[in-house]
């Protein structure tokens, strides 16, 4: 399952993952981004990852070619996580990204979330 909340005025959309996600799931969040992203031209994300136990083929795929299109568009990623996979593959990405990236551990929600909307 994956919802969010958008903050408009911030530029910031927070995610939260605590198993699988579904094409729709993925979609709407999208959509979230993309609205941001017409109203400030950045965004700031922020992903709350409890459990990750994968996504359904259409979205991992629209994830992909989103990323490679949007990613510029992404200012800042705060990841917070205490799964140790999740945060070797963040810190791998982050090479190949414009975005700053940071990691949380789930005790830190709040300053992820100050973090996002710095700058």
């Amino acid at each position: 399952m994956m919802t969010f909340e958008t903050d408009t005025q911030a530029g910031v959309v927070e995610f939260l993952v605590d198993g699988g996600v579904t094409r729709a799931e993925y979609d709407a969040g999208v959509a979230a981004m993309e609205a941001v992203i017409a109203d400030k031209g950045t965004l700031s994300a922020l992903a709350v990852i409890r459990n990750f136990s994968g996504m359904e083929l259409g979205a991992w795929w629209k994830d992909v070619s989103w990323g490679a299109t949007h990613m510029t568009k992404v200012r800042r990623a705060a990841i917070v996580t205490d799964s140790t996979w999740i945060e070797m593959m963040t810190k791998a990405g982050s090479m190949m990204v414009s975005a700053e990236v940071k990691l949380f551990k789930p005790d830190q929600i709040e300053a992820a979330r100050a973090w996002v909307r710095e700058g």
